[in-house]
């Protein structure tokens, strides 16, 4: 029955669209080349031309309170093999609230596909549920449903909001999913069904469907979380609606898909010996109907696993594999006809076959307040084998407020980073493995539509377009240049970007044709003003604006109900006051930032000469210091205007064009009025560059880079034509503070220790032998405590861990 079985694994792409619409459109011309070598063909063609990744971020916690910090870990990997991928530098994190309004903005510097950070949450912000989300530059390329996006709760005991109108009123969404795609009249078809509330919430209701003539078909209802099926067969003539009564009596009819007179209807079985058999039904009237053959193609998340083809016999094909060739997590399932058109599509889930197993342990399962936890990690493979990895590890207590977050690294990246919208308890299909949660797993499939490509762009060999870069290097500051009279893009124009201060940066760019213009800002961490200009000299006509480098885009996720201040009043109030008391006591240490590493030295690195201006005679004016003891420079005068020479001191000579000037970083364009009016006594180092330098998309005739002592640009007047902007850099890291028990004297201190979250440790490494070892205190709270820890090792092997311990108060 299976002609022509290949089995061909290769990377490639994922894109979103409903399994229930496939495009026809530009299949005809693959209609003669052989069907397996030349699906993978452009397949392959397609891949080369295009990367994706994927961000998976643990935080520490879900639940916080104003005034808390919130710590997270980012992990950057590709989105086929869960690799750690390093084409990116950079991760932009919002905080989002339910309008999708940005709260709280970052930047955080990535390294070999791993970075942590932290955002204080301001003591003004109102209680309610908001979104988290992570993203890169290169994914602002794709959909905004690809972004990393997760559900936190903020709490501020002094901002209190009525949310109870917001649950009074329910809005069902209700729908119905056949299995591969559509109804075919007088054919069998599984159909999945999903009924929930607004915010994704699964409803328990009880449905009956039935005809036209109002006679009753069979009855349904969900399995869980609002999710189920029922089988079916459809006729011609009749129309069919759902009624679902909903326990307050509540009915809503909702029209069954159209069946169709024609088509194929695709179904998939589990079979207990470890096969999968994909059954496609053909219904009479489709042409070619007897021995026309069909195509089978399979791959998980873009890596194709098995492609084969069947004729069809009495308008029955029967596909019979192993369940271990798709890979772990979803693959798509699609049916391509004859005429090499996909008819059905349907998701698959393999649970993994490879589990990185994390063992923590603590030398004792409880302890009394102010005493060390000790901690042994082990990371292995099934058979105890060692494996090294990188994870991330938050200790805090569990409450009424706050609990275990559902969501971790191995559900997100295996399940929900490849389904659209909101899933409810992520994590329960994960823990729970019979053959129940199997069939919630499959009706989850059924009920869901995720691809990244679109057939007709990878059979039309369709390049794709992209409008944002990867950030390899660092944060890339993009603009465009305006001609303010026309406001038309200015073309090849050179643009120049400089961070004045203590540690400057300079850099010079050109224009394209659209007049976007892109600056790599290597290093640039911290908030500072930056200065965007054009050379007034040349092009005094136009203006630079700089693009907001945060997404506009948004997912179509809603934020569920905010219940917490409905769950325990006296926890909240509690709560409330340690963080209070904790930041009135501890504020100083939770602003230390780790600095880091980077060059201070200029963008030409070493000057070929350098003055530092205290150590000569204090001329009032810069032409007399550059005429006196400059050596490589001289001040001439041209139509009555300054201008500087400099000279080669290998060639002796002169250059004709003025040098590039710059002061604190900036650029000066207008030299005349620089010699003349700017202060040298504010000035205490000038070094200058000799010989003809090239930087980016152009040459100078030297270089005299001047350094005030504030690197303030020391009283210097800017052109007015000069964009000044306040920006935020990259984020500088905190520090993790916790205080110590060592000794006695330590352990008696009066001073309060309140702290909830008692360790966050986001580099976490196991050595060759699988081990790490880590040390905390306990706090002033007793209660339980749970250790989380999850990660990956370097062949993208998926790990998470949660286990408990307990803390009693201290015996008197």
């Amino acid at each position: 029955m299976i002609q022509n079985m290949k089995k061909m694994i290769m990377p490639c792409f994922r894109t979103m669209i409903s399994t229930c619409v496939f495009s026809f459109f530009g299949f005809q011309s693959f209609a003669q080349a052989d069907s397996a070598d030349e699906l993978q063909h452009r397949f392959d063609i397609y891949r080369k031309q295009s990367l994706q990744e994927k961000l998976f971020v643990h935080t520490d916690k879900t639940v916080y309170l104003a005034g808390e910090i919130l710590w997270f870990k980012i992990y950057d990997v590709d989105a086929f093999f869960h690799l750690p991928l390093a084409i990116s530098s950079v991760a932009y994190i919002e905080i989002l609230d339910k309008n999708d309004k940005s709260i709280l903005q970052a930047k955080l510097a990535l390294n070999k596909g791993a970075g942590n950070g932290s955002i204080f949450l301001p003591v003004g912000l109102i209680s309610g549920n908001y979104k988290f989300r992570a993203y890169t530059n290169w994914m602002k390329n794709f959909s905004p449903e690809f972004f990393f996006e997760k559900t936190l709760a903020i709490i501020n005991a002094q901002k209190i909001t009525d949310t109870s109108s917001e649950q009074k009123t329910i809005k069902y969404n209700i729908g119905f999913f056949p299995e591969g795609g559509n109804l075919v009249n007088t054919i069998q078809s599984k159909i999945a069904f999903r009924i929930t509330d607004q915010y994704g919430k699964g409803i328990d209701c009880k449905s009956i469907l039935t005809d036209n003539n109002n006679d009753t078909i069979q009855s349904f209802q969900p399995s869980k979380f609002g999710i189920g099926n029922f089988s079916f067969t459809p006729y011609a003539n009749h129309s069919y609606k759902a009624t679902i009564i909903f326990p307050d009596g509540k009915q809503i009819i909702k029209e069954l898909p159209k069946a169709y007179d024609n088509g194929y209807v695709m179904h998939v079985e589990h079979h207990a010996n470890g096969q999968l058999e994909i059954t496609v039904k053909q219904s009479a009237g489709v042409s070619g109907n007897n021995n026309s053959l069909i195509y089978l193609f399979i791959h998980t998340r873009g890596s194709v696993k098995w492609v084969a083809s069947s004729a069809i016999q009495n308008g029955l094909a029967v596909f019979m594999i192993d369940s271990n060739i798709p890979g772990d997590g979803i693959s798509q399932l699609t049916v391509f006809n004859n005429n090499k058109q996909p008819v059905c599509e349907r998701l698959y889930f393999s649970y993994p076959k490879k589990k990185l197993q994390l063992t923590v342990q603590t030398d004792q399962s409880q302890y009394e307040c102010r005493k060390k936890v000790n901690i042994d990690i082990f990371t292995g493979d099934k058979d105890g084998k060692p494996r090294q990895a990188d994870m991330s590890l938050a200790v805090y207590r569990i409450d009424s407020l706050q609990t275990i977050d559902e969501v971790n690294i191995e559900n997100y990246l295996l399940l929900t980073s490849d389904l659209t919208g909101s899933i409810e308890s992520p994590d329960y299909y994960f823990k729970n493995t019979n053959s129940g949660a199997e069939e919630m797993m499959d009706n989850l499939m059924l009920t869901h539509g995720w691809r990244r490509f679109k057939w007709e762009d990878v059979l039309q060999n369709k390049k794709p377009s992209f409008g944002f870069v990867p950030e390899y290097n660092a944060h890339i500051i993009s603009g465009k240049i305006i001609d303010s009279k026309t406001g038309l893009p200015g073309k090849n124009i050179n643009g120049f970007l400089s961070v004045p201060g203590t540690n400057t940066q300079f850099r010079n760019a050109l224009s394209d044709s659209l007049g976007r213009i892109k600056f790599e800002m290597k290093n640039f961490f911290g908030s500072s003003e930056i200065i965007v200009q054009t050379n007034t000299e040349k092009d005094s006509i136009y203006r630079i604006d700089i693009s907001n480098p945060f997404s506009d885009q948004y997912s179509e996720r809603t934020l569920p109900h905010f219940s917490m201040l409905e769950k325990n009043p006296i926890s909240l109030l509690y709560s409330s006051i340690n963080t209070q008391v904790q930041n009135l006591y501890n504020d100083n240490k939770f602003q230390h930032f780790k600095m880091p590493e980077m060059e201070t030295s200029g963008f030409y690195a070493e000057p070929d000469e350098s003055y530092l201006l205290d150590n000569y005679t204090r001329f009032t004016t810069l032409e007399e210091i550059i005429r006196e003891y400059v050596l490589g420079a001289n001040v001439s005068k041209k139509a009555g205007k300054f201008h500087l020479v400099v000279t080669d001191p290998y060639s002796r000579r002169k250059f004709e064009n003025d040098p590039l000037v710059l002061l604190d970083g900036v650029p000066v364009f207008d030299i005349d009025k620089f010699i003349a009016n700017d202060d040298p006594l504010k000035m205490y180092k000038l070094d200058v560059i000799t010989r003809k330098y090239f930087y980016g998309y152009q040459s100078f005739d030297g270089i005299l880079n001047f350094t005030s002592y504030k690197g303030d640009l020391a009283g210097h007047e800017l052109d007015p034509h000069a964009i000044v902007i306040d920006y935020e850099g990259l984020q500088m890291q905190r520090k993790f503070y916790a205080p110590v028990y060592e000794t006695e004297q330590q352990v008696s201190s009066h001073l309060p220790d309140l702290r909830s979250l008692l360790y966050w440790a986001p580099e976490i490494k196991t050595d060759s032998k699988g081990r790490q070892q880590n040390s905390f205190f306990t706090s002033d709270l007793p209660g339980r405590y749970a250790i989380v820890i999850q990660g990956l090792d370097a062949s993208g092997i998926l790990g998470n861990q949660v286990i408990y311990f307990d803390v009693q108060s201290k015996a008197k």
